[in-house]
């Protein structure tokens, strides 16, 4: 390498700290607008749907609640009553039923 062939690369940095590029103001309107944008609270629905996992979280939400719903409306005849389990009460069977019938009901008030 001759000496005429070496670059001196200091004085290229010193040429560009002399005059630094200087942003658009237009540039720097459309980022300070976007930050302001993003600082705004979100509004409640989406803060409690990000809550409990988003769209996801409340499709499994709602098919938990409606087959609890229907498991309690109409239980599998198999299902042992959790309050017999622990002596709380004693099992029901369909004889304790029989007279629950909206005409036994009416026909006893008189």
């Amino acid at each position: 390498m001759k000496q005429s062939d070496s670059f001196d690369l200091e004085a290229v940095f010193e040429v560009a700290r002399a005059a630094p590029p200087q942003m658009p103001a237009a540039l720097l309107a459309r980022i300070e607008a976007d930050a302001q944008a993003q600082q705004r609270p979100a509004p409640i629905w989406r803060r409690l749907l990000d809550a409990i996992g988003g769209p996801a979280g409340l499709g499994g939400l709602v098919t938990a609640t409606v087959a609890g719903f229907w498991l309690g409306v109409a239980p599998p005849a198999d299902t042992l009553d959790p309050l017999v389990l622990i002596g709380a009460t004693e099992q029901a069977t369909d004889d304790d039923f029989a007279d629950l019938s909206g005409f036994g009901w009416y026909s006893e008030e008189g």
